[in-house]
């Protein structure tokens, strides 16, 4: 394969041509300061870092976002593994409920802090079930560990697995740097596409709290930086695989950003083929025969087959019957094409009424997230010369955020014979570093629109700092 440089000659900052495939030089003294090899992904993880520190101290109340139910699954962590479908909640999470109150619908505590008030399963959602059955343990156990040095130190599980979200921010957000960086992106505008995805909603609503949706960033992010170093070294097929299969254990809503990046690296096998067809149709065969296809093929057909075998697993291991999660209306087409694009520019936001909550500096966050995703990932594939790196980069994400929701609903209906609704935007989570990315991608490389989107990410993760406490 002939990878084709991902943007176009030009000058450089000294005069002279740019030689395809160079990093493009920094311009002015903070663009050079951050192109030093590990300067920016330090920063990135100390402000990823921040976010843990001045945010789970200041959470008082559960997150409404099943936190409830997370925290169950993962005190039981050492001692099940994961916990079984029909299974009751333990006492460690019901007091946690009681105790602290559920943030935005019922945040004062109250009796069932009390572990005699707590044994009563009528005071609990679901008659005192879990519903966190349907998802692996992969999260938990790697929350559970990473906790366990704080726990020595006396801090108490919730908040030790709530600071652990941190730690898959800081991998989320170096991650989508390095992939920016390899892509030919300036040092600066990759850094603010960072600080953008810290100071983000999903961040603050999945990375301060125990969540499964804390893994969606890095698997995002995780998924890009495959598949641009296999687009552009031809190797890591096994890697790909792993990843795909690993992120969608995580999460399967993750298998969102595993199907984004195996509609690039399809993309560009297909536009390598037919570049050297050497008939009228023999492109195609000579197109899957494609690393790039073939990873992209295994990727996903891994992600899925983990996610089958783990819901085997499940079934198998039953103790009772699902939760009701309640009536749901018949899925239809109707149903399905309402939620196409859903998570464009939906995964950017937050729970709930943002101004109520949030007040201003949520507005501010969501309001210049969610433009510059949708404005990144059409714009970059209105501009960008079809035939090129990230013109496929561009329509494999658009297609993505088009197709993911109504997919992953018809999925949850054929697995689980019900479905969610109305479908969460923040299933779309894992798609938000690629959208961010393009954001990033469109930029031309002057130092006026780098700047500004640097500025941007500086702007947003300030914002993210100030947010109100609950």
């Amino acid at each position: 394969m002939n990878p084709e440089p991902a943007v176009q000659t030009g000058p450089t900052a000294s005069g002279g041509r740019q030689a395809p495939g160079e990093r493009p030089a920094p311009r002015g003294r903070l663009g050079r300061f951050l192109a030093a090899p590990a300067l920016a992904p330090i920063v990135l993880v100390i402000a990823a870092l921040l976010v843990g520190i001045v945010h789970v101290p200041q959470h008082k109340t559960l997150s409404p976002i099943d936190e409830y139910t997370y925290i169950d699954y993962l005190s039981k962590v050492p001692t099940e593994g994961y916990v079984h479908r029909g299974e009751q909640t333990g006492s460690y999470a019901r007091t946690q409920l009681g105790c602290r109150g559920l943030r935005l619908l019922a945040p004062s505590p109250d009796d069932r802090c009390q572990v005699s008030v707590a044994a009563d399963n009528g005071r609990f959602p679901f008659g005192g079930r879990t519903s966190a059955d349907i998802y692996s343990p992969a999260y938990f156990m790697v929350t559970w560990t990473l906790a366990q040095p704080l726990t020595w130190f006396g801090v108490g599980l919730t908040d030790a697995g709530r600071a652990v979200g941190a730690l898959w921010l800081a991998v989320a957000a170096v991650l989508l740097y390095l992939s920016l960086r390899r892509l030919k992106v300036a040092a600066l505008p990759a850094f603010g596409t960072g600080l953008l995805i810290i100071g983000s909603l999903p961040a603050y609503w999945s990375n301060t709290y125990i969540s499964t949706d804390a893994t969606a960033l890095p698997a995002g992010a995780l998924m890009l930086y495959l598949a641009v170093r296999l687009d552009l070294k031809g190797k890591g097929v096994v890697w790909f695989a792993l990843a795909s299969a690993f992120v969608t254990l995580l999460k399967v809503q993750n298998l969102a950003a595993v199907a984004a990046a195996a509609l690039f690296l399809l993309l560009r096998a297909g536009i390598a083929a037919y570049r050297e067809r050497p008939s009228r149709w023999g492109w195609i065969g000579r197109g899957f025969r494609d690393p790039r296809a073939l990873s992209a093929i295994i990727g996903v057909v891994a992600g899925v087959v983990a996610q089958l075998l783990w819901l085997g697993l499940r079934t198998a291991t039953a103790v009772g019957p699902s939760p009701d999660m309640g009536a749901v209306p018949p899925l239809s087409i109707t149903q399905l094409l309402s939620q196409a694009g859903l998570f464009l520019g939906g995964a950017s936001a937050g729970v709930g009424d943002t101004g109520t909550v949030l007040r201003a500096p949520g507005l501010l966050i969501q309001l210049v997230t969610t433009w510059l995703a949708i404005a990144g990932t059409i714009g970059l594939l209105i501009v960008s010369r079809w035939g090129r790196r990230r013109a496929a980069i561009a329509l494999g994400v658009f297609i993505a955020v088009i197709v993911s929701a109504p997919l992953l609903t018809i999925a949850t209906y054929v697995t689980l014979g019900t479905y969610p609704f109305p479908l969460p935007s923040r299933y779309g989570i894992s798609l938000l570093p690629l959208t961010l990315g393009c954001a990033a991608l469109l930029l031309p490389r002057r130092p006026v629109p780098g700047a500004l989107l640097g500025a941007a990410g500086v702007v947003v993760f300030l914002a993210s700092m100030v947010v109100p406490a609950g």
